[in-house]
């Protein structure tokens, strides 16, 4: 005992123990010393981080005002756009309707252009001849048919032509008495194809020798019809024929006869 110090070593052996521990003493007080530092300065850094921590939890607050506002502004958006889909549906319901309207229209019109013409026939293949009499032309057909023609009106061409091209028909027009007349025309009408007239035995003096037809009067829009008919429905019917402006086709004998109004009528039909 000495001084009150428990004594383990020898003087000597203390000496040396004593200074070899030195070091380590020294090296964990720089060790503390440098832990305490960075401590001091990450102590230091937490202000800083608290301000960049306001700064985002307002940026957090902002971006979630803005998310509910979009979350208002989308809900608006699906309820105009719900509205605008059934605005959408009404008016194309509305555009079917009308198109229907307007297609019933569009028929009864052409029916009735075409009733206006049901006095008439026309004559294809004539020859044109400058100075011609036309009504004189209609009654020479008239007497190699058979048929009476007191009862025309009027015969004109349909249109004006050079001569040497291709004839237009001849329109003839038959009083209001003279719709029997009109339609012994019609019945009559395959004497021409089994006579087989040609224009140069009605036009003396004529050069065309084409054969002649006598067919309904029609207007425009049944005559392309018709011509579609012919076209698309070839193969298909084997009778396809006009009566009374209307146009009518058949597949064969003994079956049901249809009647093709316009080009809907006839799309159904190939469907």
């Amino acid at each position: 005992m000495k001084a009150g110090i428990n004594r383990i070593y020898c003087n000597n052996c203390e000496e040396e123990e004593t200074d070899e521990d030195e070091p380590d003493v020294e090296e964990k007080t720089h060790d503390l010393q440098k832990i305490l530092k960075d401590i001091q300065k990450k102590v230091g850094a937490i202000p800083e981080l608290k301000k960049h921590l306001d700064v985002i939890k307002q940026s957090i607050s902002l971006l979630s005002d803005k998310y509910d506002t979009l979350i208002k502004e989308h809900e608006l958006t699906k309820d105009k756009i719900a509205k605008l889909e059934k605005s959408s549906v009404n008016i194309t319901n509305r555009c079917v309707y009308l198109e229907k309207c307007n297609l019933a229209l569009e028929q009864k019109l052409n029916e009735y252009e075409q009733s206006s013409r049901k006095h008439n026939i026309e004559i294809v293949g004539v020859e044109y001849l400058p100075g011609e009499n036309v009504k004189d032309i209609v009654t020479k057909i008239g007497d190699e048919l058979g048929v009476n023609s007191q009862d025309i009106e009027w015969a004109k061409r349909s249109r004006l032509v050079k001569p040497g091209t291709k004839p237009s028909s001849i329109i003839i027009g038959f009083k209001a008495s003279g719709a029997e007349d009109r339609n012994k025309w019609l019945e009559k009408r395959r004497q021409i194809f089994e006579k087989r007239i040609t224009s140069n035995m009605i036009i003396p003096g004529g050069s065309m020798n084409n054969r002649i037809y006598i067919n309904e009067d029609l207007i425009p829009t049944t005559r392309a019809l018709l011509w579609n008919a012919k076209k698309q429905l070839h193969g298909i019917y084997k009778y396809i024929w006009v009566s009374n402006g209307k146009i009518l086709a058949k597949k064969a004998e003994g079956e049901k006869t249809i009647w093709i109004r316009d080009q809907s009528d006839l799309n159904d039909i190939l469907k």
